[in-house]
Formats: structure tokens, sequence, C-alpha cells
């Protein structure tokens, strides 16, 4: 894209969002609606003054925003903000979205018609790591887009799943997409961008990870995507973020059943927990999981349908993944 196809309305949110004590509310509370080109920069100025921002910080912030983004085309990455078309319907229903999104990829993904977030622990049992990778696989086999966080643990093991399957997947990242963290997963990186899929963030190049930062993605990963699965998580674990947002943004969300041999692990509880205070649905084996899979579609077009009992959890029968 040409520097000119960049919208105002980016470079305000942009601008808005290097400002000290401005976030991604406060910025759409500002830029509520798609502005006009022209004028647009006093226009923005007019709003900020009113919110008693201050005018030679914001000017400043705006050549620095147009800097930023015309250097972000440059790279190959697509942005969108909250009014763009283009900005993924999902997120723009969640409570909380980020009010610019960044790409890497292809942006098919953003928009398929059905999309699974794949999550949990980063230090999964064997167990664990089998069935993130076998559970991704099967859902893109039967057509979903496969949502993760690129981590170590569950995220690999889901994202590997999903090119297993040659699948789509996308990567929610809590950095600026000019690299990729963990290290390790760069080639798993490149290799969900050779297969359609893409990689996202909130954050604009040259942001590095920050630990309140891997919270925050996990909002847009259970926002991507109709459904959640939870492999593996203890009771306090960073995969509890993802239930937490998944919760409040009324996702579809269910984990995995283990066999009785695995309860006594650690990262084991939480699915427990979840499955006994009737959080998520307990996924038990391959064909539950394939139940499951169905029933998603029937719930996002009739929501009032509530999720059939598995009929086979007895674990001394059920089929394993």
């Amino acid at each position: 894209m040409a520097a000119s196809s960049i919208s105002s309305t980016s470079v305000a949110l942009a601008a808005l969002m290097k400002l000290k004590g401005v976030g991604r509310r406060a910025a759409l509370r500002i830029i509520y609606a798609p502005i006009p080109d022209s004028d647009a920069k006093e226009l923005v100025v007019d709003r900020a003054t009113r919110a008693k921002l201050s005018e030679g910080a914001l000017l400043d912030a705006w050549d620095r925003a147009e800097d930023e983004l015309e250097n972000t085309q440059a790279s190959g990455i697509k942005f969108f903000s909250f009014h763009d078309e283009g900005y993924p319907e999902r997120l723009r229903n969640i409570p909380d979205p980020p009010a610019v999104l960044y790409v890497k990829g292809d942006v098919k993904g953003l928009h398929a018609a059905r999309c699974i977030a794949v999550v949990g622990t980063r230090e999964p049992t064997p167990y664990g790591e089998a069935v993130a990778r076998k559970s991704a696989a099967t859902a893109a086999e039967e057509g979903f887009t496969i949502v993760s966080g690129l981590a170590h643990g569950c995220d690999t093991f889901g994202h590997e799943g999903c090119l297993d399957a040659h699948g789509v997947g996308v990567a929610v990242m809590a950095h600026g997409l000019d690299k990729v963290y963990p290290a390790a997963n760069r080639g798993l990186a490149g290799r969900l961008l050779e297969n359609g899929g893409c990689l996202v963030s909130e954050y604009p190049l040259g942001v590095t990870p920050m630990r309140t930062a891997f919270a925050e993605r996990d909002r847009i990963q259970s926002g991507l995507s109709d459904a959640v699965l939870v492999v593996e998580t203890d009771v306090k674990g960073g995969t509890m973020h993802t239930v937490r947002f998944s919760r409040e943004q009324k996702r579809i969300l269910a984990c995995i059943d283990h066999p009785d041999k695995w309860k006594h692990e650690d990262k084991t509880k939480g699915n427990q927990m979840m499955i006994a205070e009737r959080w998520a649905r307990g996924i038990a084996d391959g064909p539950a999981l394939m139940q499951f899979l169905k029933q998603i579609e029937q719930m996002k077009s009739a929501p009032e349908i509530r999720l059939e009992k598995s009929q086979n959890n007895d674990p001394q029968t059920s089929m394993a993944f």
C-alpha cells in the first residue's frame, strides 16, 4: 500500500496511544467513529484538548505515528484500526477490542467462518502434548482456523497440529511483529505464514515483550475465536486469563477431560476445576471432540442450543485422541 492509503483514523488512534496515560480504551472514546482525512489532525486536536490532553504532545505523536505506520507498510505488515474495513468482526464485538491490529501474512484466517483457539500450559504433560497436536489437527481438518499464542508448550503443539493437517493458523503475539518470541519458534512462525496463516498483534513495531502484554493478548486469542479449547492448565496458570476472557466474551469453552492416570498432575487441575464448576465442557476423546466441533456451528446460529453431554466420557471405554 502507498503511504497515502493510511487512514487518518489509524494515525489518530496510534498517535493518541503514544501519549502518557492514554490506552486503547481512552483512544477509542476519543476516536469513536471514522474520521475524514480532510482536516483530520485539527479535528483530533480539538477532541484531545477537550479531554485535557496536550496539543503539542499530540502533534508530535501524530508525526511519529505517521512515520511508524509508513515503516510498518514498508515492512509488509498490514494494520487495521477498529473503524477500518478489514478489522475482524469477532474482535469488534468484544468488551475491550484492540484499537489498531497489526497483521503479518494472509488475513483470511481472521475472517474465517469457523475459528477455535487451542491453548494451554507452557509445560504440558506428555498426554497434553499429544492431545494439543491431535486436537488442532482434527479441528483444522474440519475446516477450522486454529488460533493460539506461539508460546512454548501447548501453543506450539497446537500450531504444529494445524500444520500437520495443512490448516490455516493465527498466532497472537505479545509484542511488535518485527520479531518472534520465543526465538525458538521463529521457524514455526515462518511455516504458519507459508501455509496461509498470519501473525497478529496490537503492538506496533519495536515493542518488546512485557509481562502484562501476555495476559492482554489472551483476550485477542479468545476474541478471534468462536470457541476455546483448553488442553491443560493448573488452577492459577496463565491460561486461566484466556478462560476468563472467553467467559466475558461469551465464547464457547471446552477443556480436555484427562484419563484418571493423569489427574494427579497439577497441570490438569484447572481442567478438572472448570469441568466441576460447569464452566467448560469436558472433552475426553476424539469422538467427543468431533461432536463438539459440529455443535459449535449450531450454537453460533442458535445460541440457545445447549451443548449435548458427551456420550463417551467413560475413561475405561473411550477412544484415545
